[in-house]
């Protein structure tokens, strides 16, 4: 409760608040009796509606977390965001701190918590920029809950994480990987990655009915995914379009084709006559596959989908035969990506149509150093065209 306390001339409203767990006194002063009266039933007013609150709502941070998943997790997260958010949680939020109270919680507090957390054997940057993220959305609902009158990781800043450069294949080396490749699951798998922009599991789950061979194009319409069984059951959403049948009945995991994260991630990919081509002499060589099961373009002789460590395997071998540069299979794209923008000059919306990118941002930042070159060149062809003819 709050009380007023005489002053001199002035009248002084005295009551308790707590800020990052801990009780502190405030003193308010006003130049009448009426002013401080009104501000004394105001807070009193906020002091009972925060202890109705209180009664009804998460008292510490693992408590939290479990209203998080159930009201925002299912709702929003993928399948795979599901299962790496709950095992994030599992395996370093609640351990760390999942049984303080919502009221310990403060910038300062954080920042020696997240001191603490970088010394731990495990700890990545990688992971703790993860566990931040959550953890600043898990806060946002609180406060939107009326859990909490702020969110206290607003003003914490995470220590500067320099991500090492992405090693790719130079152009040369591409010609060189496809040309030992041959007519084969991983030379198709590369020319669509690299000619196409393609994810690793938007390859895979392409099927015959996305390719139209008239117009030289594909629609890129679904990604194939391994996801938990436990995570389907929780999220219960209708994006699954396909689940293939588990090989093992006890296994906690299953294949499915299912629509992508993004509406930008469905679009329609111009491939050159060249990819083309391969891909009706593919079709042509290719074993059927049975009644009601997908027909995938890359898959065994059985009509099952290779598994998602399928190509980066396939891939690994081949670089290790051919003596190149070890790199990820999703390094295509980014080569893909940069020599597009090479071709195009530079045009950022021509080239996100291929790769999918939700924002043109996420090109501007990972591949500015190509974009500067091109508006280099831009201004010596002004040079050329323009001021030399003057």
């Amino acid at each position: 409760m709050a009380s007023i306390v005489k002053r001199n001339k002035s009248f002084s409203v005295v009551y308790t608040s707590y800020q990052g767990g801990k009780k502190k006194q405030r003193w308010e002063t006003y130049h009448s009796y009426e002013a401080a009266l009104h501000r004394k039933e105001q807070v009193e007013l906020i002091q009972i509606k925060q202890k109705e609150r209180l009664q009804n709502h998460a008292d510490n941070l693992a408590e939290l977390l479990e209203e998080y998943v159930e009201l925002y997790g299912r709702v929003h997260w993928s399948y795979s965001t599901y299962t790496n958010q709950v095992a994030l949680i599992q395996n370093h939020i609640l351990p760390a701190f999942g049984d303080m109270k919502l009221t310990e919680f403060s910038p300062k507090t954080i920042a020696a918590l997240y001191s603490r957390m970088r010394n731990q054997r495990k700890m990545t940057p990688q992971i703790l920029s993860s566990v931040h993220k959550l953890l600043h959305s898990a806060f946002e609902q609180a406060v939107l809950w009326e859990y909490a009158d702020r969110n206290p990781f607003h003003k914490v800043v995470l220590p500067k994480s320099f991500p090492c450069p992405m090693e790719m294949l130079s152009n040369e080396e591409i010609r060189k990987l496809l040309h030992h490749s041959g007519f084969s699951l991983l030379g198709i798998a590369v020319h669509l990655a690299f000619a196409g922009s393609l994810r690793k599991g938007e390859i895979l789950a392409l099927t015959w009915g996305d390719v139209d061979f008239k117009s030289g194009s594909i629609c890129v319409n679904k990604t194939l995914k391994r996801v938990r069984k436990d995570a389907i059951q929780a999220l219960d959403r209708n994006d699954i379009l396909y689940q293939f049948p588990a090989v093992f009945d006890e296994g906690r995991t299953v294949l499915v084709l299912k629509r992508p994260k993004t509406r930008s991630s469905i679009r329609t990919v111009y491939l050159p006559p060249h990819v083309i081509d391969l891909l009706q002499d593919w079709k042509k060589v290719q074993t059927p596959c049975g009644k009601n099961v997908p027909d995938l373009i890359l898959r065994y002789s059985s009509g099952r989908p290779l598994q998602e460590e399928a190509l980066p395997r396939m891939l690994e071998k081949q670089l290790l035969t051919l003596g190149l540069p070890k790199v990820t299979f999703h390094s295509l794209r980014h080569s893909s990506i940069t020599y597009k923008l090479i071709l195009t000059g530079g045009n950022i919306k021509a080239v996100q149509g291929d790769s999918g990118h939700a924002q043109a941002e996420m090109i501007t930042e990972r591949y500015g150093h190509v974009i500067d070159s091109c508006r280099k060149e831009c201004a010596q062809n002004f040079q050329k065209e323009f001021y030399e003819a003057l």
